[in-house]
């Protein structure tokens, strides 16, 4: 039998601790973590424990691990998105295979300088698209390239977000600013722009974009509502988003745990009342959108949306492809594909089964996939590879521009300007 792969862990919050690390716990005949870097020392402590890492494999600076010959084969980088770049470079000079949670980073130049680092020094970029290794969409993506559906047409898809995980997430939480997160479209949607640009297959010429963030603010507060739920609000009552109400229950995991790995209430009372997840929705002092919209034009006349809010009662992803022969529908959280073609009456209907843990399934498709290509040598089977990546956020951030500045903006012209701005912070020549 094959021994497992190594790997370290940079950055052990919710995805390194709950997702790659757990993974390697249930399977360790594929993946052991034999270091780890984690500036929290909870969370590192925590981490160390489960994995059994004596004290010389934990570090609190990442750049302390980094800077010593390669430990293993694999880094593991799941730090917040404005800490992505620094270790995910150090990584590849250091000749390590990285597995890079998304998005790749907040800004396109960034994005750009990880892929063609990875490109260059010839290492396996793989980043955390996870949704690419469901059943559900693998199989969406198996019908629509298989010509089933005639020439594509246009695609429409959604994500429809659930009320609480919006102001969980992007206005207490660590994406609610454009400070230390990505654009939200790219933050939260990366994974859908990246699914479409693999069902269209084609290059994208031109995007447009609108929203904002139209309800999490100070003038839609309640009148007399404080800075904190905790504080005595006048309609805790009745309003959904009230602190405790949502995050003072029986410890099941995240996204309680984003509030204090503790699980006695009263410590996470505690950290309501300081942290910021105890904060009113509508004094929170985030930024980013709440819905967003975006109209997008592939090569040979395909066109497509994606429409992006944060007020769903029920989360949901949503598809729909039209063709010249058929059409495809589907929610992913049902596990339901209906293909239901042209002059037939009734559609066919494809059950998956589906699961709430580990985004549908494809946490775990993903790092088998993983270690699999890694242990092969075979980068070139990734799905999604940096360099593929790299098409999806750049859609992301140029949506980003659109709504920005209420333009059209041409994908051609983006890429160039890129291009140029990675050359002008490196001294390089663009391509070169």
């Amino acid at each position: 039998m094959a021994e497992p792969i190594e790997a370290v862990v940079i950055g052990a919050g919710l995805r390194g601790r709950d997702t790659y690390g757990a993974y390697a716990l249930e399977n360790p005949e594929q993946l052991r973590v034999v270091a780890v870097a984690e500036p929290d020392q909870e969370c590192r402590e925590v981490f160390a424990s489960a994995h059994g890492l004596p004290r010389e494999r934990c570090f609190q600076d990442w750049h302390d691990l980094l800077r010593r010959p390669a430990l293993a084969r694999v880094a593991i980088i799941a730090t917040p998105d404005h800490l992505h770049v620094g270790p995910a470079l150090a990584a590849i000079e250091r000749a390590y295979d990285v597995l890079l949670e998304k998005p790749i980073a907040p800004r396109p130049a960034d994005c750009l300088r990880v892929v063609e680092a990875a490109d260059a020094a010839g290492c396996l970029l793989q980043i955390g698209h996870c949704l690419r290794y469901t059943a559900f969409y693998a199989r969406v993506h198996e019908i629509m390239a298989s010509g089933r559906l005639g020439r594509l047409i246009t695609l429409s898809m959604a994500e429809h977000v659930g009320f609480w995980h919006m102001t969980h997430a992007f206005v207490r939480g660590k994406w609610g600013s454009t400070k230390n997160a990505a654009p939200m479209i790219l933050a939260k949607c990366c994974h859908d722009l990246d699914l479409m640009a693999w069902f269209v297959e084609r290059p994208c010429l031109h995007v447009a974009s609108f929203g904002s963030l139209r309800h999490f603010r100070p003038e839609d507060a309640p009148p007399g509502a404080p800075e904190r739920c905790t504080d005595g609000c006048p309609v805790e009552e009745t309003c959904v988003h009230y602190a405790p109400r949502f995050y003072l229950k029986e410890f099941p995991g995240w996204p309680w745990s984003d509030v204090s790995l503790a699980t006695d209430l009263e410590t996470r009372r505690r950290a309501l009342e300081t942290g910021p997840y105890g904060r009113c929705v509508y004094r929170a002092r985030n930024d980013v959108v709440d819905h967003q919209v975006l109209a997008l034009d592939f090569e040979d006349g395909v066109t497509a949306t994606f429409t992006m809010h944060g007020f769903a009662a029920v989360p949901a992803r949503t598809i729909r492809a039209s063709g010249t022969l058929g059409e495809l529908r589907g929610t992913f959280e049902k596990g339901e594909i209906e293909v239901h073609m042209h002059g037939q009456i009734s559609p066919e209907v494809i059950t998956i089964p589906f699961t709430p843990v580990g985004h549908g399934g494809g946490d775990e498709g993903l790092l088998r996939h993983f270690v699999d290509v890694v242990r092969r040598g075979a980068a070139d089977e990734v799905l999604a590879s940096g360099r593929v990546a790299l098409e999806s956020h750049l859609i992301a951030f140029a949506a980003e521009r659109s709504r920005i500045e209420g333009r059209l903006v041409e994908m051609a012209d983006f890429r160039a300007e890129v291009a140029a701005a990675l050359a002008s912070e490196t001294g390089k020549t663009p391509g070169g």
